[in-house]
């Protein structure tokens, strides 16, 4: 397993045996930037509903593509959310999901239960958690801490 090592403007990961020197300013990444985060579904009809009554985000394209959809926030103010038609269902550990932050989250809880997430009962929680962990009708886990803003 490697680790990465940061001094100032230049950032080195080393693993056993190797070791990789990057030269990092803040110009070097331009327009590099998120712009959405892509969740593989297996019933894309039910993830489009489930997403959009979640988030209340619309659908960007006026045609529902059945492979690839883009949800995007009305207000134009969060990232979008990309829905990519998968064959295989999601595997545990999930390596990305998914933190929706809210000041209301026993509310949101209880609305995305009633929209068709389910609640993952068995994750080791520490003793005062600040998140809940659901899975969305295809299984993709995602949180709803309880802050407004990261």
């Amino acid at each position: 397993m490697g680790r990465a090592v940061r001094a100032g403007d230049r950032a080195e990961l080393r693993s056993p045996g190797y070791v990789l020197v990057v030269a990092h300013s803040g110009d070097d990444v331009g327009d590099l930037h998120v712009a959405t985060v892509v969740v593989n579904v297996q019933d894309m009809r039910r993830a489009v509903d489930f997403w959009w009554a979640a988030l209340g985000y619309r659908q960007r394209e006026a045609e529902m593509d059945p492979r690839f959809v883009t949800l995007v926030d009305p207000g134009k103010r969060r990232v979008p959310v990309s829905l990519q038609l998968a064959e295989d269902p999601p595997r545990e550990p999930a390596r990305v999901h998914l933190d929706l932050y809210t000041d209301e989250q026993e509310r949101h809880v209880e609305r995305l239960v009633g929209l068709g997430a389910t609640r993952v009962t068995d994750w080791p929680y520490p003793e005062d958690p600040d998140f809940v962990v659901l899975r969305d009708p295809d299984g993709n886990e995602f949180c709803v801490i309880a802050h407004a803003e990261l």
